[in-house]
């Protein structure tokens, strides 16, 4: 992660501006979707460990339930406390839901190997993301599943919003997350010992995709 997008995401942007652009540009529901698609399709057993870094607010949450997490346990780490507690606030009422939160860096990370599967959600295009995957793959005992973002050919940055951009969303004028080719990322899981199982996709504002990878590990 550049020293900007670490400042960025550490002390400039505002949960609820965030909130509100994703919202607005319809990456939040499309990726709650392609969770709830992927724990359907390739569900980890009954009381699995599942861990998602970058977890940010747990905004996908407000858009499908998150007692979808109930057969599981479930860390939810971040780099900045403030949105970890704006997560906590979605989810402390819900009855017999099993969670913890950690503040924690991917790059760098302090948490300990052992989750059945880690899920990364628009993640990775916000660090140096081989060094993210390399944590996915230690921490991740059997699977990892990702979320990418893919632009078309005529959009060549991460985030080209639709319409005003929110308030302190406004610093990605100025620094820019990096799109990561497919291609590439399947060739670093790999080094990983992990193989490509499932994938999904959907369309959201200005013709981006939401790109859901599953990956389990190679025994």
């Amino acid at each position: 992660m550049s020293s900007r997008l670490r400042e960025a995401w550490t002390t400039i942007i505002r949960a609820e501006d965030y909130e509100a652009h994703m919202a607005a540009v319809g990456q939040a529901q499309a990726n709650a979707r392609l969770v709830v698609e992927y724990l359907a399709a390739q569900p980890p057993g009954a009381g699995a460990s599942l861990l998602f870094p970058g977890a940010g607010t747990g905004q996908m949450f407000d858009f499908v339930s998150p007692e979808i997490l109930l057969p599981y346990q479930t860390t939810f780490a971040d780099i900045n406390a403030a949105y970890l507690r704006c997560l906590d606030e979605r989810f402390r009422e819900i009855e017999g839901l099993c969670y913890s939160t950690v503040v924690d860096d991917v790059e760098k990370t302090s948490l300990i190997p052992g989750f059945h599967t880690v899920l990364a959600v628009l993640l990775l295009e916000h660090v140096e993301w081989r060094k993210a995957v390399s944590t996915i793959g230690g921490l991740a005992g059997a699977g990892a599943f990702v979320i990418i973002q893919e632009n078309p050919a005529t959009l060549t940055t991460a985030i080209t919003p639709s319409g005003e951009i929110p308030g302190t969303m406004k610093i990605f004028t100025e620094v820019h997350p990096t799109l990561i080719p497919r291609s590439e990322l399947i060739v670093e899981f790999g080094r990983q010992s992990f193989a490509l199982k499932y994938s999904a996709e959907k369309t959201v504002a200005d013709g981006k995709k939401m790109l859901a990878l599953g990956f389990a590990r190679i025994s």
